[in-house]
């Protein structure tokens, strides 16, 4: 069935301007665009996660406590009922952001795509997203954003693999303009961490395998199933399996300017 799923970049579509239309109109879009049998998968999918979405409250309270390995420090999952965390690569990435963030001691910190603005509102942040709405979020393009002030530390979560792909703009270099203007936004001592998925945007990948996107360092990890996530080498990271709904590898970019 994977061979059929067709991701909104490769459709030319920007999926962040349907968000907020109805159910009807998002399924009579998939038909139009996919087939039936996509739909019809695509709902089994959705209802699937209802479903969890329904018991997560409870399934949270049972799942155990455990730990992964991010540049020799053991880490606790991070498994939330909102975004159903456990099911999906949030269960690394939002615990090593946060860590990151601490230990950087700084006094300016941005978030780039609202994500830890969900789990950790009292981390004392700015946060842009050009297309979510909310308290306390700015919606502003990170290609044009322009700080008067630089930042101490820079976080963003499974954001960047978006730009000039699921965007307005297409554009196969988004990701890396993105990502030169953030390192602009950084003061001197400052520090970023991105995280991607691969096997998402095919861009990103051919990005990451010219070593074209300035990372100081690169972590890479995949799932070996629901719970479990394993560091693992560039290689085979880049043979997982491709994203469709939920990532089965992951890149942990850092920089330190």
């Amino acid at each position: 069935m994977s061979f059929l799923i067709r991701k909104y970049g490769e459709m030319q579509v920007n999926k962040y301007r349907e968000m907020n239309d109805s159910r009807v109109a998002k399924g009579i879009r998939v038909i139009q665009r996919e087939g039936m049998i996509v739909f019809l998968y695509r709902l089994s999918q959705y209802l699937k996660r209802k479903a969890l979405t329904a018991a997560a409250p409870f399934i949270i309270t049972i799942l155990p406590k455990k730990t992964f390995v991010y540049k020799g420090k053991k880490l606790p999952y991070f498994f939330h009922k909102k975004s159903l965390t456990w099911t999906n690569e949030r269960a690394i990435e939002i615990p090593i952001a946060v860590d990151f963030i601490k230990n950087q001691n700084a006094k300016r910190i941005l978030e780039v795509g609202a994500v830890l603005h969900h789990y950790y509102p009292s981390i004392k942040k700015e946060v842009i997203d050009k297309f979510e709405k909310g308290k306390g979020i700015l919606n502003i393009d990170v290609l044009n954003f322009n700080p008067k002030e630089k930042y101490d530390c820079i976080v963003s979560i499974s954001t960047l693999e978006h730009v000039g792909y699921d965007d307005d703009t297409k554009d196969s270099y988004g990701t890396l303009k993105a990502i030169q203007n953030l390192k602009k936004c950084l003061g001197m001592g400052g520090k970023l961490l991105i995280t991607l998925p691969l096997k998402y945007n095919k861009n990103v990948d051919k990005l990451l395998n010219e070593n074209k996107l300035g990372f100081t360092e690169e972590h890479y990890y995949v799932r070996r199933n629901m719970l479990r996530w394993e560091q693992t080498t560039k290689e085979n990271a880049m043979n997982a399996r491709d994203a469709q709904f939920h990532a089965d590898a992951i890149v942990i970019g850092e920089v330190n300017k």
